[in-house]
């Protein structure tokens, strides 16, 4: 479901994206930055959008995206839920800490864990709104 108007993004996620312009710690991280704003401006999911599956890393961390910029962190395959944590934007998502939630062991943020792999775990193909095949 893709719109012509842009949606009004959290103040949050405005300064988020503003801070990291020409910060970019690789090509990965400013595609994935670029990637997200994007959907979270153009890119409603009802349906959600499986930003990294736990069948993609050893850590077995999931991000999924709700609607338009909330997020559901999660961890375990076939956890069935029992392990997240759901917060209203990607910049709250990002400063979740992995091993406060109990997903690992080392003492990450999201964002620390996605910079670690150079966001190799993240597909942006998952929006299962957009997917014939969700």
């Amino acid at each position: 479901m893709k719109s012509t108007e842009k949606h009004r993004l959290r103040d949050a996620d405005l300064e988020l994206f503003s801070s990291m312009e020409g910060k970019y710690l690789s090509a990965n991280e400013k595609n994935f930055f670029q990637n997200m704003r994007y959907k979270q401006e153009l890119e409603v999911t009802a349906l959600n959008d499986l930003i990294v599956s736990e069948y993609d890393n050893a850590d077995e961390i999931y991000v999924v995206r709700e609607y338009y910029e909330e997020y559901v962190v999660g961890f375990g395959i076939d956890s069935n839920g029992a392990n997240e944590e759901h917060v209203m934007c990607l910049s709250e998502a990002l400063n979740l800490n992995l091993k406060d939630l109990g997903f690992i062991q080392r003492d990450l943020t999201l964002l620390q864990w996605l910079r670690e792999c150079d966001y190799k775990v993240v597909n942006y193909e998952r929006n299962y709104d957009l997917n014939k095949n969700g």
